[in-house]
């Protein structure tokens, strides 16, 4: 019984075993299929995020594509960061194109194309954005934005459009300051204050020193606009800079190019900072030139003449050390200082003229002539005028040397004609001791206006030669004079004969 059912139950086990192979036999292919599709199904999943991957490093968003190319999004923050992502994207495909045929570079001539044209877009909007900017700053208080330094230094990639923004900078700055100068020159400041200049036309010396400082202080402001445009500022320079110290950009070697600083090679933004400073105050040199010459010829005193000339030479060296020796109004006003001293040189020719016209005998006291007292007066100030000047306050102590042979051709202008007329005057005296003796009197008065000055002190020696001289003669004759009255000749000749053989 056992037995029967044992054997019934290997049957069942069989017929179950026989099913179970079946079965399996039958969805072996459908196993493997599933797993076939697992499979893909992951490799698919990873192809999936590779590309979600790719596309999001190599594709801008609908957002991004806005910022470049629409008008609506204004330039700032949401632009430059779409350019720099679009300058990524073209950093990351030439890695693409730098493998081998086949392998990416079709994908990555694709992208370059595709960036290369909304990049070209964003640019053109910048371009398009800041000659609207350029044309703003036609005001007299200029502020640059965080904004604008920003696009000016992402358009520097890009020099045409650049160029073309600072020619239209240059214009309306130039345009600009020429009207401002203009109107500090007739209208004043705001409400009548400060008064206009031309009101002082009377006084040279103001006059002309209101407008070179209206000018100095105009180029220095100009100067920090355009350096906070461009950025320019370096850490030291950012500090403040003292009275006198000669500014960075004076140090500067402007190369010489166009507008966009670009010609046979990369020109620094302290080129462009100088043209631009050039174009800006270029309106403004002809006014000054024509204002300053003709209260130069109008002057007929040469200390006048000279106070002016000092005054033009001192702001054409501070402009020099703000701007450089290359800058246009270091140029303008290196012409009108020039002139300045060939008026004043004529008024001194002039008066050494008048003084040889007419010669007279020496007065009966044989007294320095008041010819020459009057020309020592006007010597002493042009010196006191030149001792005063500010052209070496960059040294502490200016070598004599460099001040006496700089200041010689004033000396020998006005001091050389009056001394040929006092030698003219003492020829017409017939007696050496009264030529002597009117000589004497002339030097101690030439030596008496020259003392108080040390870069005189070579033409003060000649005049010490001159004197020693003619008191060396003064001092024989009158010895001789002394011995002759006395009755002492004889002896004096006979001790000096004694002992010498007949």
């Amino acid at each position: 019984m056992l037995q029967s059912h044992l054997d019934a139950m290997h049957v069942c086990c069989d017929e179950v075993q026989t099913e179970l192979d079946k079965a399996n036999q039958g969805t072996r292919y459908l196993l493997e299929h599933a797993e076939g599709l697992r499979q893909q199904r992951a490799t698919t999943t990873v192809q999936q995020s590779l590309i979600h991957v790719f596309l999001a490093r190599f594709t801008l968003t609908e957002s991004e594509l806005r910022a470049l190319t629409s008008r609506d999004v204004p330039v700032g923050p949401e632009l430059f960061a779409a350019m720099d992502k679009t300058e990524r994207i073209r950093a990351d495909c030439r890695a693409l194109l730098s493998g081998e045929a086949g392998e990416g570079t079709q994908a990555g001539l694709d992208i370059m194309e595709y960036t290369s044209q909304h990049l070209e877009a964003g640019y053109a909007k910048l371009h398009k954005w800041l000659t609207f900017e350029a044309r703003g700053f036609a005001k007299d208080v200029l502020e640059v934005s965080a904004t604008v330094r920003e696009a000016v230094a992402r358009l520097k990639s890009r020099p045409e459009q650049l160029s073309e923004v600072l020619s239209i900078l240059g214009t309306t700055r130039s345009t600009s300051i020429l009207n401002l100068f203009l109107d500090a020159l007739t209208r004043g400041g705001p409400n009548g204050l400060p008064r206009p200049i031309e009101l002082h036309a009377h006084d040279p010396i103001r006059y002309i020193g209101d407008m070179l400082a209206w000018l100095h202080q105009a180029m220095a402001g100009e100067r920090e606009f355009l350096e906070s445009l461009f950025g320019t500022r370096s850490d030291d320079e950012s500090q403040r800079r003292r009275v006198g110290e000669v500014h960075a950009l004076s140090r500067h070697k402007r190369v010489r190019t166009g507008v966009d600083g670009i010609v046979g090679g990369v020109v620094s933004d302290r080129d462009r900072v100088k043209k631009l400073l050039d174009r800006d105050l270029e309106g403004c040199g002809r006014p000054l030139k024509i204002r300053v010459q003709q209260t130069i010829k109008s002057q007929e005193s040469p200390i006048m003449a000279y106070q002016i000339s000092t005054l033009i030479h001192f702001y054409k060296v501070t402009m020099e050390r703000t701007v450089g020796e290359d800058a246009l109004m270091s140029t303008v006003l290196g012409e009108i200082m020039q002139h300045a001293y060939e008026v004043f040189f004529e008024t001194l020719y002039a008066q050494g003229r008048s003084l040889l016209r007419f010669i007279q005998p020496p007065a009966a006291a044989l007294s320095a002539p008041t010819q020459l007292r009057d020309v020592l007066s006007t010597l002493r100030e042009i010196m006191t005028v030149y001792a005063s000047s500010l052209l070496d306050a960059d040294s502490a102590t200016p070598p004599p040397s460099s001040r006496e042979v700089e200041f010689r051709p004033v000396l020998d202008a006005a001091l050389d004609p009056a001394l040929d007329m006092c030698a003219r005057m003492a020829e017409m005296r017939a007696a050496e001791w009264d030529r002597s003796v009117f000589w004497v009197n002339v030097d101690e008065a030439v030596l008496s206006a020259l003392e108080p000055f040390a870069f005189a002190q070579e033409r003060r020696e000649t005049v010490q030669r001159d004197e020693g001289e003619h008191v060396e003669l003064l001092t024989t004759k009158h010895y001789g004079h002394l011995v002759a009255e006395c009755g002492l000749e004889p002896i004096l000749l006979a001790l000096r004969t004694k002992g010498r053989p007949l």
